[in-house]
């Protein structure tokens, strides 16, 4: 079975993380049900893997992020500030030099996503997809917010994360979407990891 690690070494800016590895995933186009959903949200449908975490997002308010795991190397997940001047070409491509003040989800060699923000082209799920890494976390909003500021991005998950998601819908949302990944992407969970930091305080 393919090895997974997953590792917070930043604990005020990840204090939950899950992430689970299907196995045997076959990437196409979603179903025109769920399609016709996102498209009335004006999300624009991807592939059935990014259709489904963008689907959970809306249904459950977590953000999830999908990486191809044979392109982690070493099979791992560590949740960490950016190196100084550390490269990362993001999901919209455009290479960035992201400051040392960044969270990253980086594998054993790189950072791979802007945690909370956005993931990267080199981890990004295609068509010859096979293995799966399922990413659903809570990341602290400031970080997020002040990351997002300094690098000029607003995404989806960005607007959640820096307006807090509840620490315990993260195994929820988590199972939801692999759920709907066994089902409709054919995959199979091999591994799954929760890391649990103390939990961040509730602002009622």
């Amino acid at each position: 079975a393919p090895q997974l690690s997953i590792r917070i070494e930043d604990r005020r800016g990840c204090q939950r993380y899950s992430g689970c590895l299907l196995d045997g995933v076959t990437v196409g186009p979603s179903p025109d049900w769920m399609q016709r959903r996102l498209l009335a949200c004006g999300a624009r449908p991807i592939n059935n893997v990014v259709d489904i975490t963008n689907y959970v997002l809306l249904e459950c308010g977590q953000p999830l992020h999908a990486f191809d795991f044979c392109r982690l190397t070493g099979g791992a997940i560590r949740v960490r500030r950016a190196h100084s001047e550390e490269p990362l070409t993001t999901l919209d491509g455009v290479r960035r030099t992201l400051p040392s003040s960044t969270l990253v989800i980086a594998d054993a060699a790189r950072a791979v996503a802007v945690a909370g923000v956005m993931g990267g082209t080199e981890t990004a799920v295609g068509q010859e997809t096979r293995q799966v890494l399922l990413e659903s976390a809570w990341f602290d909003p400031l970080t997020v917010r002040r990351t997002a500021r300094q690098l000029g991005v607003s995404t989806e998950s960005s607007y959640r994360f820096e307006r807090g998601v509840a620490p315990d819908g993260v195994e929820a949302a988590s199972r939801r979407a692999v759920s709907l990944l066994c089902q409709l992407a054919g995959g199979v969970e091999v591994a799954h990891r929760e890391h649990v930091g103390p939990l961040a305080r509730r602002v009622v």
